[in-house]
């Protein structure tokens, strides 16, 4: 049975597995040391994120990390920032598991909606929501890259 839970300090090295699996997944450059321990302190400290964890036994599959933002309207919404599954966990409702873990963490909350995004090369992902029958809304994504922040702060006039 899948079990779902927010993220403990005790969970960092089973994180860490599945975080390191999902860089891969997406083809980035593993972290550093002092990347990875800045996320830990990050979820160790509950401040900024959080994480739901997806467990069978002690056996990680995989996590959805989220934050409550506002404004959405005069109400919090909970918005994901990723959901990753383990390869070999895919299929078997470990995704639908872990959001309905939110869905219910939003409940709870009193948001007024949950949101995510999924990126355009992602099909798999589109997907598994689609089969959810996530209702799609059209949003046009900007980010600005740590590189280039001392351009854009100069085009701010900052």
């Amino acid at each position: 049975m899948i079990q779902t839970r927010p993220y403990q300090p005790s969970d960092s090295e089973d994180f860490l597995h599945l975080y390191r699996e999902c860089l891969a997944y997406y083809r980035v450059r593993e972290a550093s040391a002092a990347q990875e321990a800045r996320i830990i302190g990050i979820l160790d400290s509950q401040r900024h994120l959080s994480c739901l964890m997806a467990f069978q036994g002690d056996t990680p599959l995989g996590f959805a990390t989220w934050v409550l933002t506002f404004p959405s309207g005069t109400d919090i919404a909970l918005y994901m920032k990723e959901l990753f599954v383990s390869e070999g966990a895919r299929g078997h409702g470990v995704g639908r598991a872990l959001m309905a873990g939110l869905v219910r963490i939003a409940e709870e909350e009193g948001c007024c909606r949950f949101d995510w995004q999924t990126d355009q090369d992602n099909p798999g992902a589109q997907a598994f929501y689609t089969r959810l029958k996530a209702p799609l809304y059209e949003k046009v994504t900007y980010r600005v890259k740590a590189a280039e922040y001392g351009s854009f702060l100069s085009r701010l006039g900052s």
